[in-house]
């Protein structure tokens, strides 16, 4: 038996009986394979998962210290082969899960970076100073990023279909197979109708595509360029530290529990599917007024 041929089959289990997204498996796929790459040096001769051992296992964690990963990574390889080898046990393909008794390293819980709804409105009039049709497109990316509460990977995913602007509403693919559809804000819808009549149809060119947020080539945007283009906004704006679009989904969800609103509401708006997640962003007032998470 080969070490990766039963990867393989675990990461198909994941996308069907799952419905893992493309970047999920693709984690999956990196930290298995360097585990697996271990494995093949370690037990070259000895391909049957049964005898990885719980000191094998904490001999591949050791060396993934010596290798100078930070904690969270370690503790994310961790959880992969936590995840894998429950899948393995499910299916006899090991008398004893060894991972059971593998301890992850301590991560240090990091308090998201929140704007302020004023360093919001900066960036978004950061956007429009450019030139069209790019000046529409990023502001209208950056409305709804913020007014939905969405995933890069979800914003760059819409399709026209997705949109109805006379609802002003968005449906959202979210992780999983859940799906969950998002009130625009009267100013996302407003930048979004900008951009669909004023700019795309610039930018489609010959393609024929129907996602909303399009590159000058008319592609689908990438979710590099979503963050180099957050970026370079928000340095523009003169707002400092380090800013990503996921920055805007943190800060929209930290306003609108700060504002009164339900936080079952906002836990099904951001598509969490536990509600301690969307609890996290409930904020307070420190004691410069700035607001902060509970967590923090």
């Amino acid at each position: 038996m080969e070490w990766r041929s039963t990867v393989d089959e675990f990461l198909a289990s994941l996308q069907t009986e799952r419905s893992a997204s493309a970047n999920t498996i693709m984690a999956y796929r990196n930290d298995l394979t360097q585990f697996t790459n271990y494995l093949s040096a370690t037990l070259p001769h000895d391909a049957n998962w049964s005898n990885v051992t719980t000191d094998a296992m904490e001999a591949y964690v050791q060396r993934l210290a010596e290798q100078n990963y930070t904690a969270s990574t370690t503790a994310r390889k961790v959880a992969a082969l936590k995840t894998f080898f429950h899948w393995l046990s499910q299916r006899g393909l090991v008398t004893e899960d060894p991972t059971l008794r593998l301890r992850s390293p301590k991560v240090e819980k990091r308090t998201p970076r929140l704007l302020s709804e004023e360093e919001v409105n900066r960036l978004f009039e950061s956007a429009s100073k450019m030139s069209p049709p790019r000046s529409l497109r990023d502001r209208a990316l950056l409305e709804v990023i913020y007014a939905t509460g969405m995933r890069v990977s979800e914003a760059i995913s819409l399709r026209l279909g997705d949109v109805d602007l006379e609802a002003n509403t968005v449906r959202c693919a979210g992780r999983g197979t859940r799906q969950r559809t998002i009130p625009l804000t009267p100013q996302a819808s407003a930048a979004l109708r900008a951009y669909l009549e004023n700019a795309r149809g610039d930018m489609v060119n010959d393609t024929n595509t129907d996602f909303v947020f399009i590159n000058p080539l008319g592609g689908k945007l990438t979710r590099q360029a979503v963050w180099q283009l957050t970026r370079q906004h928000a340095q523009e704006a003169g707002i400092e530290g380090e800013l990503t679009p996921h920055t805007l989904r943190h800060s929209r969800a930290a306003h609108m529990l700060n504002n009164g609103e339900d936080i079952r509401r906002v836990q099904e708006w951001l598509g969490h599917a536990n509600l301690a997640t969307t609890q996290m962003y409930r904020p307070r007032q420190d004691k410069e007024n700035k607001l902060v998470p509970v967590n923090s």
